[in-house]
């Protein structure tokens, strides 16, 4: 059987278009002029990573599944407890004991079996990132510590990557994109040199909705700019921090910072 993408390129290489299927399948976004005809072909030959498989990362990838994003590798070492289930919607009490990553590429095959999508289970460390994003279109950092976020952070700008990262603690999520090969922002250490980043859900907890809230925003800007590239209509280099009880959202724009031994 054709895989996604090949079903795309058998038409004709000058013009290609959407299979029959495609356009059934993806008819409301098609709707959209953010993604179009044009924008659904770019969906279909990208390929994005995503970094740990929890609330974050699982909806997340689903989200990118479901809008027909043509190659995915999910990363996470983890296997499923019960504690997970609370907010991690992609499993449920028959994954407990299951690899994360085996399991989210298990459920994800069932919403589009068409798709090329891995999956390393493994923890990512400086280690296997250079290669475990080696062909990356974009990286998805839904991890859940500083220390991780901080090797992400440094193996995507070595390899001009985008970065999306998303966070939630509390009753507060965060996010910031990257484009990694810009002297106009700064970079995930210069945010952590300059804030106290408090982006863990073990030692805070974490209401299940709203580590939804967070996915939601990666995901809507990570398949902009998998459907337009850098002309997507998104921010770059801008934190953002929301409030989800009080409704509220605050954001600052992220100058380099001289100091920054990454991107400086």
């Amino acid at each position: 059987m054709l895989n996604h993408s090949s079903r795309l390129s058998a038409h004709h290489t000058a013009s290609p278009q959407l299979a029959h299927e495609d356009i059934r399948r993806y008819s409301r976004q098609l709707m959209l002029d953010c993604i179009d005809h044009d924008g659904q072909l770019n969906l279909a030959r990208s390929h994005a990573v995503i970094v740990g498989l929890g609330g974050l990362g699982s909806l997340t990838a689903r989200y990118l599944a479901g809008a027909g994003v043509g190659n995915i590798t999910l990363i996470d070492g983890d296997t499923v407890d019960i504690s997970n289930l609370q907010r991690q919607i992609s499993y449920n009490e028959m994954h407990l004991g299951e690899l994360k990553a085996k399991s989210l590429y298990n459920e994800l095959r069932k919403v589009n079996s068409q798709l090329n999508i891995k999956f390393r289970s493994v923890f990512a460390d400086s280690n296997n990132l250079p290669t475990l994003i080696s062909s990356a279109g974009c990286v998805l950092d839904c991890t859940d510590n500083v220390t991780i976020r901080k090797q992400i952070n440094l193996t995507t700008f070595r390899a001009s990557i985008p970065l999306f990262i998303a966070a939630a603690s509390g009753l507060t999520w965060q996010a910031l994109n990257l484009p990694q090969n810009s002297a106009n922002c700064g970079c995930y250490e210069c945010l952590v040199s300059h804030v106290a980043v408090r982006e863990d859900c073990v030692s805070q907890g974490i209401l299940g909705p709203v580590v939804g809230m967070a996915a939601c925003h990666q995901a809507t800007q990570a398949l902009l700019f998998l459907a337009q590239g850098f002309n997507a209509n998104i921010k770059w280099g801008h934190y953002v921090n929301a409030h989800a009880g009080l409704g509220t959202l605050q954001s600052f724009k992220l100058p380099p910072s001289s100091s920054c031994e990454v991107c400086q």
